[in-house]
């Protein structure tokens, strides 16, 4: 038996899902796990390293996204000062980022490449830092590999209820946040088979061409019997299904709409996409409890949507969906990226009309996020808006490491802090040419405290008391600071 600890060490304020699914199936194999979590004192490194300590692990875990990769390097770096335990990384990150798979520049041992729910269960099992020719699947390791990936990917899984249930214990015995928040985070099925230059599924789904289907589903009772299990052990009043698109089986969604009212019956939001929303698919969310949902617009220029980002959604099929979701009563939010590579001002208006076309409940807008390793980073480098040795994106709440001329940089920083409320209150058009000379901090508090409030009324409503809001407001400022 080998114990692995995860360490956490940056603000969220929904569960770590890739870590609860690892630490089960981690457990399920008979090994050990545990966390470090310090939510509110992430720089305080010593603190970090004495709690690992006292777990004495044989392995320390780590999965971060792009926007916070130099946080948790140098927190190894840091650890490696202290300690010589193996550092292990996985995620999106770390499989895109050819950086993170560059020893040299980084405290990592290992590099999880791709879906790592069996291959780090072999990992575990099978590493050893003197063996320089052993090859791990899905694994780079700094002692065999050399920077690169010379075993094979596992297939991926399928069927997905192989897998244990999701570890939340690891997260809730040290997060009581996370634990007595009334609204909890859950994913029905893995896989996106559509190919948008911004995000990783289209190259994630490239690298696992012929290793099994793309899109997989959790049997519909074997789905509930995990949320049952939770609802019985921890408060839960809303659910976010995290799904990138919770509607893409029909077949599966209309066994679900029968289902869940009758065995879990609490109100949930999911993501969509506009294509595949019908008259039926609108009303099968209805019957099952859907209290709102969410579809990507992202630009609102639609060459610029379909030839540049590869959406292949016209505006019809945009507004059609919006207004289907609405006959049905179902409240509907909107998703945004503003200072896309190319985009002018008059697009970034395009997509601020389209918007107020579709008439959402909530609004969202967040600087283009430049990933490492997808289509539309290499792009933005072509095109010299980013430079050519780029390494990690910052958030992209507030700031951006984008190279955009003067003139869209004027607009498109004070524009996306009132995204939202220009596209919800028409009054703000007499008011907006104003507002948008402020100067950024005060933007950056109107852009962050609205959209607080819009969360507040578009999740699925549960009881909060005042202390919950206020530790899920400074929970907030922190994710958005950083």
């Amino acid at each position: 038996m080998k114990k692995i600890t995860f360490v956490i060490s940056e603000a969220r304020l929904h569960e770590h899902l890739s870590i609860m699914a690892l630490s089960a199936s981690l457990k399920n194999a008979g090994h050990e796990t545990s966390l470090v979590f310090f939510q509110n004192d992430p720089l305080n490194r010593d603190k970090i390293v004495r709690e690992i300590k006292k777990e004495n692990p044989d392995f320390i875990a780590f999965s971060f996204m792009s926007c916070v990769k130099k946080h948790y390097v140098d927190l190894g770096n840091y650890i490696k000062q202290h300690m010589d335990v193996p550092i292990v990384i996985g995620g999106p990150a770390a499989t895109f980022d050819p950086d993170l798979c560059n020893f040299n520049n980084n405290p990592f041992d290992a590099v999880c490449i791709g879906e790592g729910d069996i291959s780090v269960v072999n990992f575990v099992n099978e590493y050893h830092s003197d063996e320089n020719s052993k090859s791990l699947p899905n694994f780079v390791t700094k002692s065999g590999n050399g920077g690169q990936l010379r075993g094979e990917l596992l297939n991926l899984i399928d069927p997905l209820d192989q897998l244990p249930f999701p570890d939340r214990k690891i997260i809730y015995d040290k997060d009581d946040f996370l634990r007595n928040s009334k609204i909890k985070m859950f994913m029905s099925g893995r896989g996106c088979p559509y190919q948008c230059t911004y995000c990783f599924n289209h190259k994630y789904n490239a690298m696992y061409r012929g290793k099994g289907l793309i899109i997989r589903h959790k049997t519909v009772d074997y789905f509930l019997d995990e949320i049952l299990a939770i609802k019985k052990d921890y408060p839960m009043e809303g659910i976010i299904f995290e799904d990138d698109i919770f509607i893409i089986n029909k077949e599966w969604l209309a066994e679900f709409s029968e289902k869940y009212p009758k065995r879990v019956g609490l109100p949930y939001m999911c993501y969509v996409r506009p294509n595949l929303v019908t008259e039926q698919i609108a009303k099968l969310l209805k019957i099952s409890g859907c209290y709102s949902v969410r579809v990507a617009i992202e630009c609102g220029n639609e060459p610029l949507r379909n030839k540049i980002l590869k959406r292949n959604l016209s505006d019809e099929q945009i507004l059609k969906s919006c207004h289907v979701l609405h006959e049905e009563g179902l409240k509907v939010g909107t998703i945004n990226i503003l200072g896309l590579p190319t985009e002018t001002v008059e697009n970034m208006k395009e997509t601020l009309n389209l918007n107020r076309a579709c008439k959402p409940e909530h609004v969202s807008a967040n600087l283009f996020m430049p990933l490492p390793g997808v289509d539309l980073t290499f792009f933005a480098i072509e095109h010299s808006l980013l430079d050519k040795d780029f390494v990690s994106p910052k958030s992209s709440h507030h700031t951006s490491e984008m190279k955009y001329p003067e003139d869209i940089k004027r607009f498109l920083y004070p524009f996306k802090g009132l995204f939202p409320l220009l596209v919800r209150k028409k009054y703000m058009d007499n008011i907006a040419p104003f507002l948008m000379r402020l100067p950024k901090p005060l933007l950056k508090i109107i852009d962050s405290g609205y959209r607080l409030y819009s969360n507040s009324r578009f999740y699925p409503r549960v009881r909060f008391s005042i202390l919950d809001k206020w530790r899920a407001l400074r929970r907030y400022l922190a994710i958005i600071s950083r």
